[in-house]
């Protein structure tokens, strides 16, 4: 049973939470004082304010980090660094530095594990998409559109959680579980990006990002689309969409309604065998490959590499 710390009560954290007792049990949480009643709800064991104090008095095997997004960096390094393995919830870092920073240490310490919570991978309905893909079902992929929005919320949300320059922006925080299916679903790495991101809602927030596009390039050929928005009215939660367009056919992806495909055989064929959920961090602590580590960096490095591109105004080479 690995014993899990969690630092940060500000994000996704029930990956983990919902594991405790198979596989991991959580021994306590390092969160702000005024998340201390939550934690102690939530999370149980051990609950502090200093994550450090955690990590040392506790010494977990790893450190479930769900803090804000500016500071998640520095949290990974310090557990890496203490040779504690680490799941975090998007994004492993914000800025091209801690990359690096986060990269050089795992490359210099491979036992060490790390893993994102790209947990599109798990979900049944996406699974079926890429299996369709991988088989051929639409022959050479040529062309994909991946659609994420989600509603504002800003009274529910955290103050940092809306200012870009402590949340990274679009890319980091939501559009890049998209990102990751561009190069999951067609089997093809991004080689170059051209994106934007602004503020149409909200003018007079200088620090609010509400809209953001990027438009990939693709090794050997073929593009793809990925954009988002917190723009969603109050009658609808989120807006999860993928199509991919092929040689052969076309595949499409309502997420909450159906997987639907046209190819040789036929067309606006639903697809009703789809596989079972799986936990992307079930499947890490097994030992699994449905988010290899590499994935789970390259995706973090695409979504900082897009939000420069859109800051900067320019293409940018992968």
């Amino acid at each position: 049973m690995k014993r899990v710390v969690i630092i940060g009560g500000e994000t996704h954290i029930a990956e983990i939470t919902q594991l405790h007792g198979k596989g991991l049990t959580v021994v306590g949480a390092a969160v702000r004082k005024d998340q201390f009643e939550m934690a102690r709800q939530k999370f149980g064991g051990m609950i502090v304010e200093d994550y450090v104090h955690a990590l040392e008095e506790l010494k977990p095997d790893i450190a479930a980090v769900a803090n804000e997004n500016d500071r998640k960096a520095e949290v990974v390094q310090a557990a890496l660094k203490r040779g504690i393995d680490v799941v975090v919830d998007k994004p492993i870092a914000i800025r091209m530095e801690e990359q690096d920073a986060i990269e050089g240490l795992l490359r210099d310490h491979p036992e060490r594990r790390l893993l994102n919570l790209l947990t599109l991978r798990g979900q049944p309905a996406w699974r079926r998409f890429r299996d369709a893909v991988a088989a051929g079902e639409v022959g050479i992929p040529a062309f994909c559109h991946v659609r994420m929005a989600v509603q504002l919320k800003r009274a529910q949300r955290p103050p940092w959680f809306l200012d870009v320059r402590r949340s990274g922006g679009l890319f980091l925080d939501l559009l890049i579980h998209g990102i990751d299916q561009v190069e999951w679903c067609t089997g093809r790495r991004v080689a170059a990006m051209t994106a934007t991101t602004g503020n149409l809602g909200r003018p007079e927030d200088a620090h609010l990002r509400d809209h953001a596009a990027v438009f990939c390039g693709l090794e050997g050929g073929g593009s793809a689309v990925v954009e988002g928005q917190r723009m969603l009215p109050d009658t609808k939660g989120s807006d999860y969409r993928m199509m991919l367009a092929g040689t052969e056919g076309v595949i499409d992806l309502v997420m909450g309604a159906d997987v639907t495909l046209t190819s040789r055989t036929g067309a606006g064929k639903v697809l009703t065998d789809l596989p079972g959920a799986r936990s992307v961090v079930a499947d890490w602590l097994e030992g699994g490959d449905l988010t290899p580590q590499a994935a789970s960096l390259r995706a973090n490095r695409l979504a900082i590499l897009a939000t420069q591109s859109a800051e900067r105004g320019e293409r940018v080479v992968v």
